[in-house]
């Protein structure tokens, strides 16, 4: 089944937009994956910091990290307001968990990977991924510039894509809508755009294919002198020389005969 105009070039914006608009959403979603990873690592490193303070105000009054025994609440209802939080730890420069929203594991020792951002001496907040967490931190100083230890925020590396999940696929449904808006559009607008020049190449198309003395139909001729006036002309004198030209061709057959 052959296609007309309009399909065509409906078809073709449709290819367009759909590729236009998943090349741009699959970027864009990479990229509001990234900004939202950010907000959530910054939103939990203010968690962090809001400990970090509490802890120095004490350590600057000359208590030492492993006295602080407040610490032990202050972190566990910081834990409680979040559900996403999977656990926070205070732990000293030497790696001996001081004080953790799990009591458990108070006594432990942590990673070694985790001393690295306590040896440098730039010290700045820092983060890494730790089996299925990630992992926030900010160093503990005293008012001696001291490394006392860190305070660390665990939370799920899943939290970003489980909340992005149900957001593409709105998108995804969103996308999907207005692409079908915009076909019907497409093919509403084509067929009332390209409509004329339709008729005036179908016209065209009959009038070329007519047979030498064939008469041309009423509607073709109409719609011909609708597209250009010279164009029926052309027509009517070229059909008109052919016919002189087969009645020559006619005519010396005839006498080569009664020759």
């Amino acid at each position: 089944m052959s296609w007309s105009l309009a399909r065509k070039v409906s078809a073709a914006l449709i290819a367009i937009l759909v590729c236009t608009m998943m090349v741009t959403a699959l970027f864009g979603f990479f990229k509001f994956q990234d900004v939202m990873s950010e907000l959530v690592r910054s939103r939990y490193s203010f968690v962090a910091f809001t400990i970090k303070q509490k802890v120095e105000d004490s350590l600057n009054l000359g208590f030492a990290l492993r006295q602080l025994r407040q610490v032990q609440e202050t972190i566990e209802l910081e834990k409680a307001r979040d559900e996403q939080v999977q656990g926070i730890e205070i732990y000293d420069a030497k790696g001996e968990i001081l004080f953790n929203s799990d009591r458990g594991r108070i006594g432990a020792s942590v990673p070694e990977n985790w001393l690295l951002p306590l040896s440098l001496t730039n010290l700045q907040p820092f983060a890494f991924l730790d089996e299925d967490s990630n992992v926030v931190g900010l160093p503990l100083v005293n008012s001696l510039g001291k490394v006392e230890g860190a305070v660390v925020l665990l939370y799920p590396t899943g939290y970003v894509e489980r909340e992005l999940g149900p957001m593409l696929w709105r998108l995804a449904g969103e996308i999907a809508g207005l692409v079908v808006v915009f076909s019907l559009l497409a093919v509403v607008v084509a067929s009332i755009a390209l409509g004329a020049v339709r008729r005036r190449l179908h016209a065209m198309e009959h009038a070329l294919l007519l047979a030498p003395g064939a008469e041309a139909p009423l509607d073709d001729v109409a719609t011909v002198n609708e597209f250009d006036g010279h164009f029926g002309e052309f027509v009517a004198k070229t059909r008109e020389a052919v016919e002189h030209i087969k009645a020559s061709t006619d005519e010396v057959e005839r006498l080569d005969r009664l020759a």
